[in-house]
């Protein structure tokens, strides 16, 4: 199977390369999602193919429709879009361009052929532990230029996989070691890796891009971050303020659901923060849900889902129609084993489902996912995905 991938990675390298303008690159705000950003943008740059940057948070009908009204262009998505890839099939053959998805998030298989879509789950590996968004770029961009220098990008972004590199991560981290840009410490389970050049570990740089790119959002953050990554820094200035911000108003957040606790039914609890990000990147609700997942007040063995009010506004393509909230959705630690032992759904399969039945759009992984929902109709999300849950354990006992 792997031999597939790489020749498929060739293949569509080969591709790229004829193309000498029209390219738009989309990438995610997360720290993985910058560093595809940037990977791909250098790769380009050094291809001498013109192109534009577009950082999205969530890829949804009418945003990857917006994305596609910028016309016959080819367009690149790294980290994103492997979870709704029939919406971006659904553009390209309506003649809106050409598409590539260079993504390892849970993928929705598809057929046009012009489309690309080269996610390592078709090839047998696992999107949760074997690649991140950023190798997958990597591997990509390598076959189309000479691209060693950017390894260590992709050790970066793959900080959000928990434990060592392996796999298909490794072979970034082995391109990186040789040039001297990573050092590995320790061995096994304890494996650490530093970038020698900033004389930081992979995850405290993964902590600050991603307080970059989400918390500074509407601020340019994304794009400043691809620029200075790009150059071998992090923009030390924009870390400290956004850092800041999000420590902020992470403790505020927690603080209020502290007091009134959160709300519970079924297999699911949640909390709604309404406007209180408002100003910042809707990945950072996915980040307080994250924080509350390991906090005494969460009940381990529930789904715990977070809503945030979404800004319509895109920075740099324009502004969605209609009133709409962000979902996010994790799995604490104990409900994630019982979804490893198949006595509960994964979160992806459940937030998918859940989310087109009142409207929207979801994509995401085993135990963490989102979806864009239109604003008002919550409760019928968490009554969709209550019952889902209901219906898999049902079968389970028949």
């Amino acid at each position: 199977m792997s031999e597939d991938y790489f020749r498929d990675l060739r293949e569509a390298a080969e591709k790229l390369k004829t193309h000498t303008s029209g390219v738009v690159v989309i990438f995610h705000d997360d720290a993985d999602g910058l560093c595809s950003g940037a990977i791909a943008a250098l790769a380009l740059d050094r291809l001498n193919i013109q192109h534009d940057l577009i950082c999205v948070e969530k890829i949804s009908p009418e945003i990857v429709k917006l994305i596609h009204s910028l016309g016959d262009r080819l367009y690149i998505y790294v980290d994103i879009g492997s979870g709704r890839a029939d919406l971006i099939e659904k553009e390209v053959e309506q003649g809106h361009g050409r598409a590539l998805i260079a993504d390892h998030h849970d993928p929705v298989k598809t057929t046009s052929e012009k489309l690309i879509h080269l996610n390592p789950e078709f090839y047998g590996y696992s999107g949760e532990t074997d690649a991140s968004g950023s190798t997958a770029t990597y591997l990509l961009m390598r076959e189309a230029c000479d691209l060693r220098d950017a390894a260590w990008l992709a050790v970066v972004g793959s900080a959000e996989i928990p434990g060592p590199l392996k796999s298909l991560n490794r072979i970034p981290l082995d391109d990186a070691v040789k040039l001297g840009d990573v050092e590995i410490s320790g061995s096994g389970e304890s494996e650490k890796y530093v970038i020698t050049f900033l004389k930081k570990p992979w995850n405290k740089i993964s902590s600050t891009l991603t307080a970059i790119g989400s918390t500074g959002y509407y601020k340019g953050g994304p794009y400043e971050a691809v620029r200075a990554l790009k150059s071998r820094r992090i923009p030390e200035d924009l870390a400290k303020e956004f850092e800041g911000l999000r420590r902020k108003k992470l403790s505020q957040a927690i603080a209020v659901i502290s007091r009134k606790g959160l709300s519970s039914e079924g297999y699911v609890q949640w909390f709604h923060l309404g406007d209180l990000f408002k100003g910042l990147g809707s990945k950072t609700v996915g980040t307080l849900a994250s924080v509350l997942s390991f906090r005494r007040i969460a009940d381990q063995r529930k789904y715990l889902i977070g809503f945030m009010n979404f800004d319509p506004e895109i920075p740099g393509l324009g502004r969605l129609e209609g009133s709409w909230v962000k979902v996010s959705v994790r799995a604490p630690k104990l409900l994630a084993k019982l979804i490893d032992e198949g006595k509960m759904p994964p979160v992806s399969d459940l937030t998918i489902k859940a989310a087109e039945k009142v409207g929207g759009s979801g994509d995401g992984h085993r135990y963490a996912a989102s979806a864009l929902i239109q604003a008002g109709r919550e409760e019928e999300f968490l009554k969709e995905f209550n019952e889902l849950i209901g219906k898999f354990k049902s079968e389970l006992k028949t």
